[in-house]
């Protein structure tokens, strides 16, 4: 991956997910990491595109979390793409 795609990968994983408030900026730092290491490699299993023991098992941790909270995670989703709907005059 190219430092390019690199930087994009983090933009777009900061923007969609950096303001999500789950009460703890710890969890929003988590959740932000492990959006951009899932992204790489969509179809595959947790431990596949988590290799390494210590991410798989932050990973588990974070969704085992009682603040991460499934209307935290996609609110922040949610509001992306409500201001990316904003910038075009039609949605198809």
């Amino acid at each position: 991956m190219s430092a390019e795609e690199q930087a994009a990968d983090r933009d777009w994983a900061e923007n969609e997910l950096g303001k999500v408030a789950p009460g703890d900026a710890r969890l929003t730092s988590r959740l932000v990491t492990l959006a951009r290491s899932l992204a790489r490699a969509p179809e595959t299993s947790l431990p596949q595109a988590l290799p390494k023991w210590s991410e798989l098992k932050a990973t588990y941790r974070f969704f085992d979390n009682a603040k991460a909270v499934a209307e935290h995670i996609l609110s922040g989703h949610i509001e992306a793409t409500c201001l990316r709907i904003r910038t075009v005059p039609i949605v198809t």
